[in-house]
C-alpha cells in the first residue's frame, strides 16, 4: 500500500465504478459511459504529465504563487474574451447576403475581420500569462526568466506577421507584404535569444527549464 499511487491507481477506478452504478440504476448507461472514458483519459493525461504537480507548484500560497494565479485567470479571461472580440469585429452588412454558416466560414474577408479582432486579446492574454511567469521566476532569482524573457518577445514579433496576414485577407493585399514584418521579426528572435543566452552562459549554473 503506497498513499502516493493509491489515490490514482484506487481512486479513479473507484469514481468510475461509483458513477457508472449510479449511470446504471438511472437508466443512463450510454451517457455515462462517455462520461467515464472521459474521466479516465482525463486522468491519464494529468498523471503522464504530471499536471497535478505543475498546478499544485503554481498555485502555492506565496507572493510568486499570487502573481502566477492572476497572470493565468486573467491571461484565461483575455483569451476566452478574443472570441467575442473577434465576432463583434465582423461587419454585420456581409451577413445581409444571404450566406449560410458554411460560406461564411470560407469567406476570407469575414474570417480576415473576424482573426483582427480575436488576436490583440489572444496576444494580450498569451502576454499576460508569460508575463507572470516571467517576474515569478525573477523574483524566485531562477535562470529560467531568462527564457520567459525570449517568449514575451517572440510573441512581441511574431504580431507583426499575423496581423499583416489578416490585412490580406481583408484588402487583398499582395503575400508578398508577409516577408517585411517575418524577416524583422526573425532577425528580433534570433537577435535576442543570442543576447540573452550569452548572457545566461557568463552567469552559469542552472538550466534554463528548472
Amino acid at each position: 500500500y503506497d498513499k502516493t499511487y493509491s489515490k490514482f491507481f484506487l481512486g479513479v477506478p473507484g469514481i468510475l465504478l461509483l458513477i457508472g452504478g449510479i449511470g446504471t440504476v438511472v437508466g443512463y448507461t450510454a451517457e455515462i459511459f462517455a462520461v467515464l472514458v472521459s474521466i479516465l483519459g482525463g486522468a491519464f493525461l494529468i498523471r503522464a504529465f504530471d499536471i497535478d504537480k505543475s498546478w499544485s507548484n503554481w498555485t502555492k500560497a506565496t507572493p510568486t504563487g499570487f502573481i502566477r494565479i492572476f497572470a493565468l485567470v486573467t491571461g484565461a479571461i483575455l483569451i476566452l474574451a478574443s472570441v467575442p472580440a473577434g465576432v463583434t469585429n465582423i461587419d454585420p452588412q456581409l451577413f445581409e447576403t444571404g450566406m449560410d454558416f458554411t460560406q461564411s466560414v470560407s469567406n476570407q474577408v469575414i474570417v480576415g475581420q473576424f482573426l483582427q479582432g480575436l488576436f490583440p486579446f489572444l496576444w494580450m492574454g498569451l502576454g499576460t500569462i508569460s508575463a507572470g511567469i516571467l517576474i515569478s521566476n525573477w523574483l524566485n532569482r531562477k535562470l529560467k526568466h531568462i527564457s520567459d524573457v525570449l517568449r514575451i518577445i517572440v510573441l512581441a514579433a511574431i504580431y507583426p506577421t499575423v496581423a499583416q496576414f489578416t490585412n490580406i485577407l481583408t484588402t487583398n493585399e499582395s503575400s508578398f507584404t508577409l516577408i517585411p514584418p517575418l524577416l524583422a521579426g526573425a532577425a528580433i528572435t534570433l537577435i535576442s535569444a543570442t543576447l540573452l543566452f550569452r548572457r545566461y552562459r557568463r552567469r552559469g549554473g542552472k538550466l534554463l527549464t528548472e
